[in-house]
């Protein structure tokens, strides 16, 4: 692997602490893929690329297949590590920045977001730091290993789009006797009281309007509809709509 490059924006910590995870929530993933990434390049001495070739087999669009076949061709011309079939490890000197953003910019096709089917960035300890699985829209890193320098400059980047990185983290947990919720990260989880079956209910960035009903029940008015959360108790209720006004005013600057 390449040797650690120039423009650290801080030093990996190494006294224990617990790593946090960011999740990227975004109204648009392939808009604030690749710039994401480009903040954590500077920190990152290799990439590991999981593809599936044989969606460049399907019937995608020639320029989707074509973007995906000159990524590969990229890749493969760094000679990489082939831990598996379908897995490539090459080192992000210059040819393999090139090849990185390569691949990512294939993954804002249909065909490249199944080509490239999960993508990190690695640090010189082999340590995930960044990591997307673009079918599923999905970006997150853990800090550590991700320097809190680089999450900050991720959430600057983002400040003017409608995105947010925020670290995972489950606010509130309750049930009623029909339904268990969570107000996971920015969205609230709906699921059977078993825990078998759970959906997105509502997210929390996406709403338009959010008022308490009879003091324990959210009503959100969101594109698809209302959508009723109760909370069974004020406080719950009045704590759940404080976060997720708090949310949408980093998410967009408006209030609720």
């Amino acid at each position: 692997m390449s040797e650690k490059r120039s423009g650290d924006r801080g030093e990996r910590p190494d006294n224990g602490e617990e790593s946090r995870r960011y999740h990227l929530d975004s109204d648009d993933y392939r808009r604030d893929l690749v710039p994401v990434f480009a903040e954590a390049v500077p920190v990152a001495s290799a990439v590991r690329a999981e593809l599936d070739e044989r969606c460049l087999n399907g019937e995608y669009g020639e320029d989707g297949i074509e973007r995906c076949s000159s990524a590969l061709a990229a890749v493969d011309a760094l000679d990489p590590e082939r831990p598996d079939g379908g897995t490539r490890v090459f080192s992000l000197d210059r040819d393999g920045e090139d090849a990185l953003f390569a691949l990512l910019d294939a993954a804002t096709t249909m065909v490249g977001e199944h080509f490239v089917f999960r993508l990190a960035l690695l640090d010189d300890r082999g340590d995930d730091l960044l990591t997307t699985i673009p079918h599923e829209s999905m970006l997150w890193g853990e800090s550590p290993p991700l320097p809190e320098a680089v999450v900050a400059s991720i959430q600057e980047l983002l400040a003017d789009r409608v995105g947010v990185f925020v670290a995972s983290l489950v606010h509130e947990r309750w049930e009623t006797d029909d339904h268990a919720y969570r107000f996971d990260t920015t969205a609230i989880m709906q699921s059977t009281l078993d825990g078998r079956r759970s959906r997105t209910h509502c997210s929390a960035l996406s709403a338009r309007r959010l008022d308490i009903v009879d003091e324990t029940t959210l009503v959100f008015d969101t594109p698809t509809g209302e959508k009723v959360v109760p909370c069974v108790t004020r406080e719950r209720a009045e704590r759940v709509a404080k976060t997720v006004r708090s949310l949408r005013r980093r998410y967009d600057g408006t209030r609720l």
